[in-house]
């Protein structure tokens, strides 16, 4: 009974790290999977990984209190994985929302389906184009990869100054990285507009009888769009880079766990 008992406790400290990497990591946290959906692909990829981690042994505590806090710490950890990919995403996202504005799609919104939020027309497009890199890349098999890696990298979490400290000196670098990645992809569409927008004030101040403004907005919008067709390869180079580089960084972050 206490065998039992013992692998029990194991194998739900594992199925919580598995489940709560699903709740906020990019396609498993889609509101188009159900939450019992999840909680069954948690429960079948926690009996594969079970008898490796259960091999090597795990002291378990021996009161109630001790492992609550053994269970909140392994949904950290899983919080923590998924999290730090999730941001490369919001930079797809905010990369479309840097020139939506100046092209006149500030106004238009979706409801993103991996994020459940609106976000303007382009920022969605560049969401779904990261979404396609990242199934084409495996990203998906890397998270539960990651997981596993986890028991071995950083078994357990301590709540001490030290750790915490480290834990938000990563999620600084992952946040600077995140407007850098931005920068990068929006950065050909936004000169393109700032020489259209400094082109066209030439023009009004050249011919003052054109109304410059009904000819600039469809203007924007068409030069916008077709440097986004002409620069695409380069999109998905820098998404399937930032994306690698992201996974790398999560592996630096389980060598280095603070334990």
């Amino acid at each position: 009974m206490n065998y039992f008992i013992f692998h029990f406790q194991l194998f739900l400290l594992i199925m919580v790290r598995l489940n709560a990497m699903t709740v906020v990591a990019p396609f498993y946290s889609s509101g188009v999977f159900p939450f019992r959906l999840k909680v069954l692909l948690s429960f079948f990829v926690a009996l594969i990984v079970f008898p490796v981690i259960a091999s090597k042994g795990y002291k378990m505590p021996d009161n109630l209190g001790e492992y609550t806090l053994l269970i909140i710490s392994e949904i950290s950890i899983g919080l923590y994985i998924g999290f730090l990919v999730s941001v490369i995403f919001a930079a797809f996202q905010l990369s479309g929302q840097y020139f939506a504005v100046q092209i006149g799609f500030g106004m238009s919104e979706v409801v993103d389906p991996v994020s459940q939020i609106s976000v303007p027309v382009v920022g969605q497009l560049k969401n779904l184009v990261g979404l396609l890199v990242f199934m084409a890349i495996n990203g998906h098999h890397f998270l539960l990869e990651a997981v596993f890696r986890s028991y071995e990298l950083a078994p357990v979490l301590k709540g001490k100054s030290s750790v915490l400290g480290s834990l938000l000196k990563y999620l600084v670098y992952s946040f600077s990285g995140m407007f850098m990645v931005a920068l990068k992809i929006a950065l050909p569409v936004m000169g393109t507009i700032f020489l259209i927008s400094v082109s066209m004030g030439i023009l009004a101040k050249a011919a003052p009888q054109m109304n410059i403004m009904m000819l600039g907005f469809p203007f924007k919008i068409v030069v916008a769009f077709a440097v986004l067709v002409l620069i695409s390869p380069l999109i998905v180079r820098i998404m399937q880079v930032s994306l690698e580089r992201t996974f790398k960084f999560i592996t630096k972050v389980l060598i280095y766990w603070p334990v």
